[in-house]
């Protein structure tokens, strides 16, 4: 017969074990409802994203985005002013999950209301105006996020793209007429110092360009011992992609919608992946 001590030791054991599996249990309710307001979030993040493959004043832009898991703190916009003007910009916002993915919430909500408010003048500074409003707004709420953007304005009448940047990495890669190029600018990131300034960029962009923009996700993506060959690299994918699906394809071994089709669950990403091409113009202005 079992001593009394072993009795009580066992059903203490039976007890702490039933403890265990009712907070494993609740543990397992907790996350799958954390999953399931990850997933919600996500769709309406999707849902703030432009259309794929649109065509505004003879520019046209498309782009793929992949979250590591649901939400982002990658973001991007690509909007129509007016018959001249074409505005968008380019975003990462340090870390992932549901605290990014928030800011880039504010991004859009910012963007639209100074996109409401601007007059069509001084299109050259206005990227840089942009980029110093939103890291005021980013430091006053005391969240202690930064990102990294690239803020554009198409002319259409001049062919330009007036720009500013927020230390954009990889930058911005311009292919026109077979090579490939940086295009030029420094910039310090958005969020973290109360008295950063943005640079005033111009840039005339040539027949057939074609503009890559991609997140630092990008980098994980390619071989290279150091920064500065996978920069490289990148730089001869881009050279040689004629198509989002080319370079998405080179990256991933697999299309943008076949990635989609598999919500990301079948590839682990360790940061957001981003990548945004404008390619022009389309339209018979000179």
């Amino acid at each position: 017969m079992d001593s009394p001590k072993r009795s009580a030791d066992q059903e203490d054991l039976a007890q702490l074990n039933a403890q265990l599996a009712e907070l494993n249990e609740r543990l397992e309710t907790h996350l799958e409802l954390l999953r399931l307001d990850q997933q919600a979030g996500g769709q309406v993040q999707r849902k703030l994203l432009p259309a794929h493959r649109q065509t505004i004043n003879g520019v046209s832009c498309d782009y793929w985005l992949q979250p590591a898991l649901y939400l982002s703190g990658d973001f991007l916009d690509f909007q129509r002013f007016d018959d001249r003007f074409t505005l968008f910009y380019f975003a990462d916002v340090a870390g992932n999950g549901a605290s990014s993915a928030f800011v880039t919430v504010l991004l859009k909500l910012l963007f639209n209301r100074w996109l409401s408010e601007w007059d069509a003048t001084q299109a050259e500074s206005m990227p840089a105006r942009w980029l110093a409003q939103l890291n005021r707004e980013l430091l006053d709420t005391g969240i202690g996020k930064h990102a990294t953007l690239f803020v554009g304005v198409i002319d259409r009448w001049t062919r330009e793209l007036h720009y500013s940047l927020g230390a954009q990495l990889p930058k911005a890669l311009l292919v026109k007429e077979g090579s490939v190029l940086e295009l030029p600018g420094e910039g310090m990131p958005v969020g973290l110092f109360a008295d950063a300034e943005y640079p005033r960029l111009t840039y005339r962009l040539p027949p057939n360009f074609r503009l890559w923009l991609c997140s630092d996700g990008v980098l994980d993506c390619v071989p290279g011992a150091t920064l500065d060959l996978r920069l490289k690299e990148i730089e001869r994918r881009v050279q040689a992609s004629t198509s989002l699906e080319g370079l998405c394809a080179g990256l991933t071994h697999k299309l943008p919608q076949e990635l989609e089709a598999e919500g990301g669950e079948s590839w682990e990403l360790s940061d957001d992946l981003t990548i945004m091409v404008l390619s022009g113009f389309t339209d018979d202005h000179e």
